[in-house]
């Protein structure tokens, strides 16, 4: 199982199953269809390098089992990751400090809405945490 701690891991789609099945089915189309062959039908600003193309699938069909940067893929200078360390959390909708954290500039290009959906996940963590000291309480006030 794959683990982040911004939860950009939990979306992705190495190794899921139908995202794997429809790259197999695009490597088999290009080869069956002989679609670098008619490349030269573009110019050459229409057209792409399907070679670069086909490595780009094998790469997705070869890396299908990152477990994550909890488990040590990812940059080793993530600022996320160095900071969730630090403060000791497992995840990032677990710091109070979230909704200010500057740590996503660069994740935020790639992922625009992935502070957004942690956000959210906070919420929802905050939520269960409150509803779970709420049931000790009545737990503990029925004891006595």
């Amino acid at each position: 199982m794959r683990e982040s701690y911004c939860g950009i891991c939990n979306e992705c789609q190495l190794g899921d199953y139908e995202f794997l099945e429809t790259v197999t089915l695009m490597k088999e189309y290009i080869e069956r269809f002989r679609a670098n062959y008619w490349t030269h039908c573009f110019p050459q600003e229409e057209g792409f390098n399907f070679a670069e193309f086909r490595k780009g699938l094998d790469w997705l069909l070869t890396h299908k089992d990152c477990p994550g940067c909890k488990q040590g893929r990812g940059t080793a200078d993530c600022p996320i990751r160095n900071c969730a360390r630090s403060r000791g959390i497992e995840n990032c909708y677990e710091c109070p400090d979230l909704k200010d954290c500057q740590n996503f500039q660069l994740l935020e290009l790639e992922v625009p809405d992935v502070k957004i959906k942690l956000l959210r996940r906070q919420m929802q963590f905050r939520a269960r945490e409150h509803h779970r000291i709420i049931e000790e309480a009545g737990r503990a006030k029925g004891k006595k």
